[in-house]
């Protein structure tokens, strides 16, 4: 008698399921989902926080030099902005020296000679008989203003608090 006869015959191992998968995958799937939940709650915050800079940039597209109040228009575009971000610092009670040195200690980038110049010349061009000659750099540094430091960074918040309180 042969040995080999009572063998049973092979069989195939059953096939490899894919459900339910691993736990390292649930876990990467979970992570993947609350990266995007956290970022979609912060994209939405930030667009929140930044709609009245959306606004006011809206506005100052609207703002030309051939209106006589343009000059002021730019100005009281910029204390609105800066009342509405700055809610802890009495912004409202700010003109001359005091709104100066408030627009450019907040404005982010590094601090350039020629955005100071423009800045204290807007508020020095207030109190002037009304000349449109350099409305246009008053306007896009008022842009630049408004598109760097607002919203404004926690660091800027803090030191603007310090030396207003």
């Amino acid at each position: 008698m042969n040995p080999l006869d009572n063998l049973k015959d092979i069989h195939a191992p059953s096939a490899i399921e894919v459900w339910p998968p691993a736990y390292g995958w649930w876990i990467l799937a979970m992570l993947i989902l609350a990266v995007i939940v956290f970022t979609s709650i912060w994209a939405m915050n930030y667009y929140k926080i930044s709609a009245a800079k959306r606004q006011a940039l809206q506005e100052l597209a609207l703002i030309d030099n051939q209106h006589k109040e343009g000059l002021a228009q730019l100005n009281q575009l910029l204390k609105r902005a800066a009342i509405h971000y700055f809610t802890s610092i009495s912004v409202h009670q700010m003109h001359g020296d005091d709104w100066v040195k408030f627009l450019i200690t907040s404005f982010n980038k590094k601090q350039n000679k020629e955005f100071i110049d423009n800045i204290t010349s807007l508020q020095q061009s207030l109190y002037q008989q009304a000349s449109t000659d350099n409305f246009d750099s008053y306007k896009k540094h008022t842009s630049d203003w408004l598109r760097s430091a607002l919203p404004p960074k926690m660091a800027v918040l803090k030191q603007l608090e310090q030396e207003h309180a």
